[in-house]
């Protein structure tokens, strides 16, 4: 029975970290975003060309801030798609 719980507890532990990585992760995206894209982060995108020029913008990144950005690159996209966008 110990061992179960000590088990769940690193569990939740690591599940813990991942969602803060990936919620830190967000919040940078929008910073660097809202410092280097032109428009603010925080206003959905209306329209599929918003989605492309997102999509540019973050492929011209260097590799650091694209692994630094990956959650808020992650959220952009599910949020694209459910537009019907590419």
């Amino acid at each position: 029975m110990q061992f179960l719980s000590i088990v769940l507890l690193i569990v939740g532990v690591l599940v813990a970290m991942g969602a803060g990585a990936i919620g830190g992760s967000y919040v940078l995206g929008r910073f660097f975003h809202r410092q280097e894209a032109g428009w603010p982060a925080s206003m959905p995108s209306e329209d599929c060309a918003r989605c492309a020029a997102d999509a540019e913008w973050y492929a011209g990144l260097p590799g650091w801030k694209q692994a630094v950005t990956a959650g808020w690159w992650l959220t952009n996209r599910i949020l694209c798609a459910s537009k019907g966008c590419q």
